[in-house]
């Protein structure tokens, strides 16, 4: 009976130790603003330029619209360039945590 609970009290005492362990030093990404999403994006298309996904006119354009969208029960940002011509769009679509999900780029 003394090993019986003895190993009970060492479970016991391993379950309560790991709960309290469990998200040390542990933080979730935090959302983005709608400042914080224009710059997200002008971060991504200077990579997608590098990565030869899109031509170097796109970086000179300038943010039309950046908000926040709902997609399926989803919400991501989407930030919107139109060139001064208004003949292309560019759209870019983040997570609200910033994470890169897609991109359309087309005529108008």
């Amino acid at each position: 009976m003394k090993l019986v609970s003895r190993l009970f009290a060492l479970c016991l005492f391993m379950s309560a130790t790991s709960l309290s362990l469990a998200h040390e030093g542990h933080e979730h990404a935090a959302p983005l603003d709608q400042t914080t999403a224009v710059a997200t994006a002008d971060i991504k298309i200077k990579e997608l330029i590098d990565e030869g996904k899109l031509t170097s006119k796109c970086a000179a354009k300038a943010p039309a619209t950046a908000e926040l969208v709902r997609v399926d029960g989803i919400q991501n940002w989407v930030v919107s360039y139109t060139d001064e011509d208004m003949k292309e769009s560019l759209q870019l679509i983040f997570t609200t945590t910033g994470e890169y999900v897609s991109m359309n780029h087309s005529n108008v």
